[in-house]
């Protein structure tokens, strides 16, 4: 294991990550910036519409040190582990801005563990990176559903577009079948779809358009409260009007669909916000009070209105609505394809006295797999929360376990030479 340190360190390099580190490396500041995957930008470069924003806040980075294609596997207070390559860096910062964003969370249905089925996300990046067979494919949603089914039929993959009416946007090559997705069917590979009007259609590939939740296991293992806001797209980290997080280490920052859900463009906004403020706490920042003040005023400005109330509410300490979340589905239903967990062994759960996430995972290892709940929590609190007929911001998200990511024994257990130099 090897050592480094930073003043700012920034995890994630979507636009928000992106402009935090531009910001702060303007600056003068010894800036890190850590981002998972092997190419910047994040999901504004796999998903049309933001390309341009993100290709904009890349030229920004000049002396900022970037590491690509590393995960952050665990957060304690400042000090940030990192799986690079085939060793653990310890990362050392005076200041963190956690731009994490948000996934799609799929919701549990018939057949949806299978493999072929992915999320409107994993769509793109199939297209991006040319993984795509030679079809049919199907494709569930709205408006970004349809975007996707236009450039799946583009490259020359037959496509299916399943949704209740057929959107305007819809190329006249796309086929159309009305109607929601019932489940999919096949032995281990994706065999064909089945709407809820009757009709099943052939695919060798699923994308399911899926509600996105911030990312928050880092600023959970940190120790940072969350609460529950629906218009931001579910647990958000409690942060302040500076967007510096609450819990028990100071200068801890959050930015972008990692603070709750908005636009591109807000998101950048949100992570220049971070990255003054951050500064400022460092004491590098002149004229403060005043750059602050521009910064807050510009993601007022880029932001979504609806999304923007909900988190100036939040950054003003009130309480958000409470709300009782219903989900369910057949019994046989597998929630965590990690451990195997349907529905039925979470009713079994409740049964036997289960009240918290962390009881479920107790009783069945529910969120405690391989993938450390990234596929089921959201299910499971949506799940719970309509079983026990309580508002879901009142079931605490179980705290994750480190490591958030896989790290290979080799990495993180050092060999004897390597001991005994």
């Amino acid at each position: 294991m090897t050592g480094t340190s930073a003043q700012l360190a920034v995890v994630g390099a979507g636009p928000a990550g992106l402009a935090a580190a531009g910001e702060a490396g303007a600056a003068g500041v010894r800036v890190l910036l850590i981002e998972e995957r092997p190419a910047l930008g994040g999901r504004a470069m796999i998903v049309p519409g933001a390309r341009g924003l993100t290709e904009g806040l890349m030229r920004d980075l000049r002396g900022v040190e970037v590491w690509r294609h590393s995960a952050v596997w665990d957060l304690c207070r400042r000090t940030l582990m990192v799986l690079r390559g085939d060793r653990v860096e310890c990362v050392h910062a005076d200041a963190v801005v956690l731009a994490t964003g948000a996934r799609e969370t799929m919701l549990p249905f018939p057949g949806w563990t299978l493999r072929g089925v992915t999320t409107l996300e994993g769509g793109w990046e199939a297209v991006r990176a040319g993984r795509l067979g030679a079809g049919p494919a199907a494709v569930t949603g709205g408006t970004d559903a349809a975007m996707l089914a236009n450039r799946l039929q583009e490259r020359g993959v037959p496509v299916i577009l399943v949704a209740p009416e057929r959107p305007a946007a819809l190329i006249a090559a796309v086929g159309y079948a009305g109607g929601t997705l019932v489940g999919a069917r096949g032995a281990e590979d994706i065999e064909s779809v089945e709407t809820s009007r009757g009709a099943r259609h052939p695919c060798t590939m699923l994308c399911v358009e899926s509600p996105r939740c911030p990312v928050t296991g880092l600023a959970r293992r940190a120790g940072c409260p969350e609460v529950y806001e629906g218009r931001l797209g579910g647990f958000v980290p409690r942060y302040d009007p500076l967007l510096m997080l609450h819990g028990p280490a100071p200068r801890l920052f959050v930015a972008g669909d990692a603070a709750g859900l908005d636009a591109p463009r807000a998101a950048a906004e949100s992570g220049r916000l971070a990255a003054r403020a951050a500064l400022a706490a460092l004491g590098l920042l002149p004229d403060a009070e005043e750059k602050i003040a521009d910064a807050r005023r510009r993601l007022r400005a880029a932001s979504i209105p609806l999304h923007a109330r909900a988190r100036e509410a939040l950054m003003a300490g009130a309480v958000p609505d409470e709300v009782v979340e219903a989900w369910d589905g057949d019994p046989d239903t597998v929630v965590c394809p990690c451990e195997g967990v349907a529905i039925a062994d979470l009713r079994d759960a409740v049964d036997e006295g289960a009240q918290t996430p962390d009881d479920v995972r107790r009783l069945t290892g529910c969120t405690g797999g391989d993938c450390a709940g990234r596929r089921c929590e959201v299910a499971l609190l949506r799940w719970l929360s309509g079983a026990r007929a309580i508002p879901i911001g009142r079931l605490a998200p179980p705290r994750p376990r480190a490591p958030l990511h896989a790290v290979p024994l080799s990495a993180a257990v050092p060999s004897p030479a390597t001991a005994d130099a």
